[in-house]
């Protein structure tokens, strides 16, 4: 069997009980025989996540009240998460995203070595702020933990200009290292009717929206021309979800 680098797998909750919770059992169903710690830092739920979590042996649940993170809100909670973590390599997943392959960590943290520094979902967008036109989206992005900090920045040091995590592939590529990013491709196994979304992305899958659609449902629906809503697409691909995992909750 080869040497599994241990992994720290780090998600930032906000109500969203139900993706939460399958993150976790899907990891547990894709992690193989390596050593790995599931760190989820919960910014106020009001559902049954901060329960169900708590009740894990393999979650360290670390609470970080909504109104301490106004400025960097997701990143900022990411990051008591990684500071927290025990092994050297981190994976950063949100907690609408879960692995579907068995390959998921084989194709990204175990890529990572002296040259290739961040690996995980290439996101492609022109920003201000970015040069490259893309970046390691942050739903699924693998890094050292030792590089947390220098080379791995997932605030928005640069305002607007950037989206959160984006710093991380502008400073690994400037400093002359590599990358191996992924290209985010339409999930049609669990297509919902809607053109682009849900996706996945080197054996990940990601729904998207989810906690916007918690909070903030009426900026997502205007966003998106109302294609995206709670009853259009929330639910349905919950429901789908369901079925294939064969899923009680």
């Amino acid at each position: 069997m080869p040497n599994l680098k241990p992994v720290s797998i780090v998600s930032v909750t906000r109500d969203g009980y139900f993706f939460s919770r399958l993150l976790v059992e899907r990891i547990r169903a894709h992690i193989g025989f390596r050593a790995y710690e599931i760190i989820i830092v919960d910014r106020g739920s009001k559902d049954e996540t901060r329960r169900w979590m708590s009740e894990q042996s393999d979650v360290t649940l670390i609470k970080f009240a909504q109104w301490r993170t106004r400025e960097h809100g997701h990143a900022e909670s990411a990051e008591k998460g990684i500071k927290a973590a025990r092994h050297p390599n981190i994976v950063l997943i949100d907690s609408d995203a879960h692995p579907v392959s068995e390959d998921w960590l084989k194709k990204s943290v175990d890529s990572l070595s002296e040259t290739i520094r961040l690996t995980g979902a290439q996101f492609v967008d022109k920003h201000v702020g970015n040069p490259h036109g893309w970046y390691v989206h942050p739903h699924f992005m693998c890094f050292k933990k030792a590089d947390f900090g220098s080379l791995i920045q997932l605030r928005k040091l640069q305002g607007e200009h950037t989206d959160t995590g984006e710093e991380s592939t502008i400073r690994v590529l400037g400093a002359g290292y590599e990358i191996r990013a992924y290209p985010i491709e339409f999930c049609q196994e669990f297509s919902v009717g809607h053109p682009r979304v849900p996706t996945v992305s080197s054996g990940v899958f990601h729904a998207w929206y989810v906690s916007r659609l918690e909070h903030e449902e009426s900026t997502v629906i205007r966003e998106t021309s109302g294609a995206v809503t709670r009853e259009s697409y929330l639910i349905p691909i919950q429901k789908k979800l369901r079925a294939a995992y064969k899923l009680e909750y």
